[in-house]
């Protein structure tokens, strides 16, 4: 073995003893980011079911979170289960109403909050690092008042 092929042997060892540790610290930093993004997420669902309402303060401590943590969008939609009267005298018919991001939005920017009934579904979903996450909850407790 020559000079040249020991320092060359030399300069691919080093490399590689040096770049190895950045690649973990780089893959372990996205699965941080990712599982904080996550807690930040069912936190937020659980206030909202707790309470009963989306707050205005509740949905920028959200928004403030996703954006420390790396999230690169965040879409929230409502479900709400109704029975009404249906075409038949005494029958009854369950409707689903459905309302995304931009109304609820709207909503507690008018409002100031988004009341919620017992047993609406929440659905969050969450895009970090270019996969989605989805988180549901039910609605435990509805908010007071009118």
């Amino acid at each position: 073995m020559n000079a040249l092929e020991k320092i060359v042997d030399l300069l691919a060892a080093s490399c590689l003893l040096f770049l190895l540790p950045l690649f973990f610290y780089g893959s372990g930093k996205r699965v941080c980011q990712t599982m904080l993004a996550g807690q930040a997420g069912e936190h937020f669902l659980n206030t909202i079911s707790t309470s009963g309402e989306i707050t205005l303060s509740v949905w920028m401590q959200l928004e403030h979170s996703m954006e420390r943590f790396g999230c690169e969008a965040i879409d929230l939609q409502r479900e709400r289960y109704v029975f009404e009267p249906g075409k038949e005298e005494g029958s009854v018919v369950e409707r689903v109403y459905t309302n995304g991001r931009e109304e609820l939005l709207a909503e507690i920017q008018e409002e100031g909050g988004s009341r919620l009934r017992k047993g609406d579904r929440i659905t969050l979903t969450l895009y970090v690092n270019e996969f989605p996450m989805v988180y549901s909850e039910c609605i435990r407790t509805g908010a007071n008042g009118g």
